[in-house]
């Protein structure tokens, strides 16, 4: 299922953190390597896509688009699987 959250909570050191969604009411844990940014889709023959932007870093506040699953992670009900920030 894809929404739209904001990151509540991010551990940069350690790599996860905590975004909070209506469709997620107890916080959904995020882990650095489901952002967008290091899981782009393959490229085709070609085709090249510009990154910018500390690719493993989420900042309070910020606003993401996500894929998530119901999965009991760390004491969170809800876990992420595709996180895009909107910078």
């Amino acid at each position: 299922m894809t929404s739209v959250s904001v990151v509540a909570i991010w551990h940069g050191e350690e790599g996860w953190g905590v975004i909070e969604s209506s469709d997620t009411p107890t916080g959904c844990w995020v882990h650095f390597s489901n952002l967008w940014t290091l899981n782009h889709p393959p490229l085709a023959r070609g085709e090249s896509i510009e990154i910018r932007g500390q690719g493993s870093d989420l900042q309070v506040g910020e606003i993401v688009d996500f894929e998530w699953e119901r999965v009991p992670q760390d004491g969170y009900s809800f876990r992420a699987v595709d996180v895009r920030p909107r910078r």
